[in-house]
């Protein structure tokens, strides 16, 4: 007459079972974190529990959230989990850090759009939907491909990109709009990732809020077939011999990219001493020619009718059918965008100071990163 019993009780420690394999968090997860800015070789134990399912069979919730903060001596740190992996750390700031606070900061926008002279411009709308005002306040863009810095043994170092202030004191229920020229370096035509980041002090509190977006990014990229694509169009419309690609002028390409974005605040810079040092004191030295172009969304078929109206010294360049030889490079890097709307667009040549060029003109620029086509044609 006890069966029964002994049934609802195999049955009961049966559920039990199955409830602590499903449930119950009771395996422990430990990754050992150093935080950036504190002593090489110091790290922090990030603890977590996940349940034997996860563990076994990787099923319901991980360890960890997708992202924490972590704090070692005065320094904090959002560490980026995936399961029960440490992947990335990126410091954010002081002791005290509170990630995504509630009733702070509304993103009322985020995306990809393009700008009136050809570029894509990631902005972000923002408002402050706290009773007290917000200090400090700085906006970031954290992206895969865009903000990585590095490594830190296994860890990969974030470093978002300031894309603007909302000003030193960011009144209650105000609004803040940031843009900046978006990256060209991410899949093409293929959703992403992005996270729209906020730092600052609300109520004597400093936080960090982020939040994620997915967009596509319309565009082709600049690269080797929009190169191709774009000489073709060049060479088809200005008849003579075509120009061909040169190895040896991709090099040197290669050289100037490095020379003309360490100091972008003058034209060409330095071109005239990287060419007698790349190709000696010859006289080949001399013709060789110089093009710094930034396609921005622009495809390889339209971008020569865009310079027809905005740099019509450059397609010249590139119309002179004595030149018939050709080398590039394509790289990310700083540059002035200009304000638009503005009388001249084009450097007329080598060495100009470029904010002062425009300046005289009453125009504007300001700094963003874009994709550089740097051309070198030869005869």
């Amino acid at each position: 007459m006890f069966r029964p019993v002994r049934k609802f009780r195999i049955a009961a420690l049966t559920i039990l079972v199955v409830l602590v394999f499903f449930l119950a968090p009771v395996i422990p997860y430990v990754n050992s974190v150093h935080v950036p800015g504190t002593d090489q070789g110091s790290t922090s134990a990030v603890w977590g529990a996940a349940t034997p399912a996860y563990a076994i069979l990787g099923y319901g919730p991980p360890p960890y959230a997708s992202q924490e903060l972590v704090t070692h001596g005065n320094r904090t740190a959002l560490v980026y989990f995936e399961g029960g992996k440490a992947v990335a750390v990126e410091a954010v700031g002081g002791p005290g850090m509170v990630l995504n606070p509630s009733n702070v900061i509304a993103v009322n926008y985020a995306g990809v759009s393009s700008s009136d002279w050809g570029f894509l411009n990631l902005t972000f709308h923002l408002q402050n939907i706290n009773y007290y005002n917000i200090t400090d306040p700085v906006v970031y863009v954290s992206m895969v491909g865009f903000s990585e810095n590095g490594t830190d043994g296994s860890l990969t170092i974030i470093e978002p990109r300031a894309l603007g202030s909302c000003g030193q004191l960011w009144i209650s229920y105000d609004y803040c709009t940031v843009s900046q020229v978006a990256p060209n370096n991410l899949p093409v035509n293929k959703s992403f990732t992005f996270y729209a980041e906020v730092r600052g002090t609300v109520g004597g509190t400093p936080f960090v809020y982020r939040h994620g977006f997915s967009e596509a990014y319309p565009r082709g990229g600049i690269g080797p077939q929009w190169v191709t694509t774009f000489m073709s169009q060049i060479n088809a419309e200005r008849g003579g011999p075509p120009m061909t690609e040169n190895a040896t002028l991709d090099t040197f390409a290669a050289l100037r990219f490095k020379t003309a974005t360490e100091v972008f605040q003058i034209s060409d810079y330095n071109l005239s001493q990287d060419a007698v040092a790349f190709f000696g004191p010859i006289p080949f030295a001399s013709q060789v020619s110089e093009l710094l172009l930034f396609p921005g969304v622009y495809s390889p078929n339209t971008y020569p009718s865009f310079l027809s109206q905005y740099a019509p010294g450059h397609l010249y360049l590139l119309s002179n059918t004595q030149m018939t030889q050709y080398g590039y490079f394509v790289g990310q890097a700083p540059y002035y965008e200009v304000s638009i709307p503005c009388p001249v667009y084009e450097i007329p040549h080598a060495g100009v100071n470029i904010t002062q060029f425009f300046q005289e003109h009453g125009c504007t620029t300001k700094v963003a990163t874009t994709t550089w086509l740097v051309l070198i044609l030869s005869p």
